[in-house]
């Protein structure tokens, strides 16, 4: 399931120093899937935010989004993002579709609300709240979803937290480095007095 891939991606833990995994849950209650979790990126909060709400760039975090992009902005105006992901727990491999709302709250909060009619979930939501912590950003995520497709039983909360305790390590990294690439460019940018639409 996307959630998983997504979770797996971003909150991994991480050798000393980097990134770091503070707590991971997984529930199931009647096809509903909750996982939640709190982890530590050694890299400016504006510049972790930048990254998380770049959807045209997630193929550069990990190789498991096939496809992710901006599509037309809903009736009332709010932003709208689609992904594809691959993903595998155990003998269990799934392709699976989000059409999402994208709701921001200034530079510290992201949720994402899917759309079932264009999905592979019947439903979805997401958050992320960003804070800054130790010199760097905590984030705590929270996905509540249920998925559309079977899942096979023998899938269940230990095995899902368990791909997340061993996969993603290197895409955290990259989160990490773009993140402070980002905000180094910004800097940068400030410093000639420059906006980042006159570089284009």
């Amino acid at each position: 399931m996307r959630a998983i891939a997504v979770m797996a991606v971003l909150l991994t833990a991480a050798p000393a120093g980097a990134a770091e995994l503070l707590s991971v849950s997984v529930v199931h209650d009647d096809g509903t899937y909750t996982m939640t979790s709190v982890t530590w990126f050694d890299a400016p909060r504006l510049g972790v935010f930048d990254v998380l709400t770049d959807y045209s760039n997630f193929r550069a975090i990990s190789s498991v989004y096939t496809d992710s992009r901006f599509e037309s902005p809903a009736e009332d105006g709010t932003p709208r993002v689609f992904t594809q992901v691959e993903g595998c727990v155990l003998f269990f491999c799934q392709t699976m579709e989000r059409l999402e709302r994208l709701e921001n709250s200034a530079d510290d909060t992201i949720r994402t609300v899917v759309e079932p009619n264009n999905s592979d979930f019947h439903h979805s939501e997401a958050t992320w709240q960003l804070t800054d912590e130790r010199g760097g950003t905590r984030v705590v995520y929270q996905v509540v979803m249920k998925p559309a497709f079977w899942v096979p039983p023998v899938i269940g909360p230990y095995m899902m937290k368990r791909k997340l305790a061993k996969g993603g390590e290197d895409a955290l990294q990259r989160i990490e480095r773009l993140a402070n690439a980002s905000t180094a460019d910004a800097a940068s940018l400030r410093a000639r007095g420059l906006s980042g639409f006159e570089t284009l």
